[in-house]
């Protein structure tokens, strides 16, 4: 049996707690409970360099008992992440447009960052008008990317076409990692105080940086693809099944001042709360 442990977006820096006091509620937690992997879903620091760094420190702390794979969220990207580096970088943790066969199972992890195209929004066939929202207001506006967004989502759904093309000839189940949410329905219901015209756009272009539909569209007509674990989305979102599979939400979100994301008011209670766990056998 194989037991694997997911959390994604930590936000460490906005969440203001010390790596040194997450590394150690982190590895500890993993070596007391005899986690096999510890999976992350992005979103760890607004700085690729620490988020690298960060699991770097952990690796060494938790040994050869527990093995790290993760993707990068658009916080991760916000600085030190050129394109190259997030799509190229030789890093054996780092999971984007990767796979890794679990050991006497027949079991493939493969990951993707993911991006988004739009497609949540009801601007999705005005994407230039949703860009330029973005290029004013929305945070990833400092990611420099050499195309468009919903070109960025087309090259994604290309590469995990590719590798679920792959697992399936070698006879493996998937459990898929990203960051980006691949299904429309897994958003929380509009807010209450969602009223005027212009908080209904807001709301409709932040809807619109959410992730793309059609990923959860290419990993339904997979029928390996059994589990997929997503994150961006704070707040709790239940498990959705759909088609074969199961989608599983476990970011851990932000403590704010006025409307906490938190459901406990430490961050290691937060943590193990939001956590994912599941147990493979063959």
């Amino acid at each position: 049996m194989i037991k694997l442990a997911v959390s994604s977006d930590n936000h460490l820096d906005v969440n203001r707690i010390m790596s040194t006091r997450a590394l150690h509620i982190q590895a500890s937690w993993l070596l007391r409970h005899d986690i096999d992997y510890y999976l992350y879903a992005g979103d760890l620091y607004n700085n690729f360099g620490r988020t690298r760094r960060y699991f770097a420190a952990l690796q060494r702390l938790v040994g050869e008992r527990v093995q790290i794979y993760y993707v990068l969220g658009n916080h991760d990207m916000l600085s030190h992440a050129s394109y190259q580096d997030v799509e190229h970088l030789a890093d054996p943790m780092y999971l984007h447009n990767q796979y890794v066969d679990l050991p006497g199972t027949d079991w493939r992890l493969i990951g993707n960052n993911g991006w988004y195209d739009y497609s949540f929004s009801d601007y999705a066939q005005q994407p230039q008008r949703v860009a330029q929202w973005k290029k004013v207001y929305w945070i990833d506006a400092a990611i420099k990317q050499p195309m468009s967004d919903p070109q960025r989502m087309g090259l994604v759904l290309n590469q995990v076409e590719q590798q679920l093309t792959m697992a399936q000839a070698a006879g493996k189940k998937v459990i898929f990692l990203t960051h980006f949410a691949p299904r429309k329905a897994l958003l929380s219901p509009k807010p209450s105080f969602v009223q005027s015209q212009r908080q209904l756009k807001t709301y409709q272009m932040i809807n619109a940086m959410m992730g793309s539909e059609r990923l959860g569209r290419l990993l339904e007509k997979a029928p390996h693809v059994k589990y997929v674990f997503y994150g961006h989305l704070h707040g709790i979102h239940d498990p959705l099944k759909a088609a074969q599979l199961v989608y599983l939400n476990q970011a851990v979100g932000v403590k704010k001042a006025k409307r906490t994301e938190w459901q406990y008011d430490k961050f290691a209670e937060q943590w193990e709360h939001r956590l994912k766990i599941i147990e493979l056998n063959n």
